[in-house]
């Protein structure tokens, strides 16, 4: 399974990179610290799940997200950022395909309970 991290801090790609490797060692992770290369490369890789950030320089998340809407790319989002703003969260709201708004930093625990809340850890799947 693809999986996109989006945010402009490469410390915070590795960590969430080495978090997700830890949890499901399947997944084929592609981290960009430009959101305009992750935006080339999401018409090309059909990633399964995306982790994006909201507030980087230059294109946002927001900006992101209405390319995918424009589009028509369909593809889970969830938003891992610094904002705690309720108005960020109601915006976030309005984007069918955000599956979910985490604060950031999230833990390794954070990660799994996300995977399992959304059925990708094979062995929470229900049956």
């Amino acid at each position: 399974m693809k999986v996109f991290l989006i945010d402009d801090q490469k410390i915070t790609n590795v960590l969430n990179r080495k978090y997700l490797s830890m949890i499901r060692e399947d997944l084929e992770i592609f981290d960009f610290d430009d959101p305009e290369l992750a935006m080339d490369a999401l018409e090309k890789e059909k990633p399964a799940l995306i982790f994006l950030d909201l507030n980087m320089p230059i294109v946002s998340g927001w900006d992101i997200l209405l390319f995918m809407r424009k589009r028509k790319i369909e593809i889970p989002v969830i938003i891992l950022t610094s904002s705690s703003s309720q108005q960020d969260r109601e915006k976030a709201n309005l984007f069918h395909n955000v599956f979910s708004f985490q604060l950031k930093p999230l833990t390794k625990s954070g990660f799994t309970e996300l995977l399992q809340g959304y059925y990708l850890l094979d062995e929470y799947k229900p049956t």
